[in-house]
């Protein structure tokens, strides 16, 4: 405990003492001096006394604490803003490079540089909706799930090249965080993508307002089912990433009532099934 932290309890505990006292010499004063002869008076007044202390100490206490958050709050937003600068940079200057490289293991090289800073920037992502989550209250849209969902599958049709995508989609128009609905089916389909294997296929259905994304990867016993949404567990410890983004699906599940159903095999598959209807407009 650092010493500012340690003076702030003395003094809250010192406060607390002193309280405590004269709240006994009242008591007893005015029990033994007669002023209060009615006793259900004499405790309304010890009982108004006491929470008007409470009071006190509960904001004295406790205003060091708000102070913190709030600056850590300040600290978290000022971080990620400066974060996203130098992930922009890298995309940007990567890209120029590519263009004006010829030569083979170097285009290689910036490939790899690539794809690590797409990594980096969904990572930046789920941290930034969870922090604002925290903090702000989410915002609430009616909008189509099938559009949603295509505009992410355009994004890992262009970085998995090795994957098969399969979609068979219907509109499903629905009420809910579109926000965080994205970022469900980003990382729904980074897990299927992540976890698959060379060749394999990501397939997605939408129909009737049932989602489902199933994977031809490495799939799941039934101990990696119970655990897999614990934050930062991952499946295969050789893969990277924290594990965030499947706590961010489970959070989003239960916060707007989506049945959420896993189907895995270990070394065949695994099938996520979503079920939209309560969102349904």
């Amino acid at each position: 405990m650092k010493n500012r932290e340690k003076a702030a309890l003395y003094k809250v505990i010192l406060f607390f003492a002193v309280w405590i006292s004269i709240s006994l010499f009242l008591f007893y004063y005015l029990s033994k001096s007669g002023i209060f002869e009615n006793i259900f008076i004499l405790a309304l007044f010890i009982l108004s006394f006491s929470i008007a202390g409470g009071y006190f100490i509960a904001e004295f206490a406790l205003k060091p604490m708000f102070d913190t958050s709030k600056a850590l709050d300040r600290l978290l937003k000022d971080t990620l803003h400066e974060l996203n600068i130098p992930i922009n940079t890298i995309k940007a200057n990567v890209s120029m490079l590519k263009r004006k490289e010829r030569d083979p293991k170097n285009l290689k090289r910036l490939q790899r540089i690539e794809e690590a800073s797409k990594k980096l920037y969904l990572l930046y992502q789920d941290v930034d909706y969870l922090i604002k989550k925290e903090i702000d209250s989410s915002y609430k849209e009616t909008f189509d799930a099938k559009v949603v969902i295509e505009e992410s599958l355009e994004h890992f049709l262009d970085v998995a090249k090795d994957i098969e995508f399969k979609k068979d989609l219907s509109s499903c128009h629905i009420f809910a965080d579109k926000r965080g609905f994205t970022k469900v089916i980003d990382n729904l389909l980074s897990n299927a993508v992540k976890y698959n294997k060379k060749g394999g296929f990501v397939k997605v259905v939408l129909q009737n307002c049932k989602l489902i994304v199933e994977d031809s990867g490495i799939g799941m016993d039934e101990e990696e089912i119970f655990r897999i949404f614990d934050r930062y567990y991952q499946s295969d410890s050789k893969k990277e990433g924290y594990g965030i983004g499947l706590s961010i699906i489970k959070s989003y599940c239960d916060e707007n009532f989506i049945s959420l159903h896993i189907d895995s095999k270990k070394g065949v598959g695994t099938k996520i099934v979503l079920e939209l209807s309560k969102l349904k407009v």
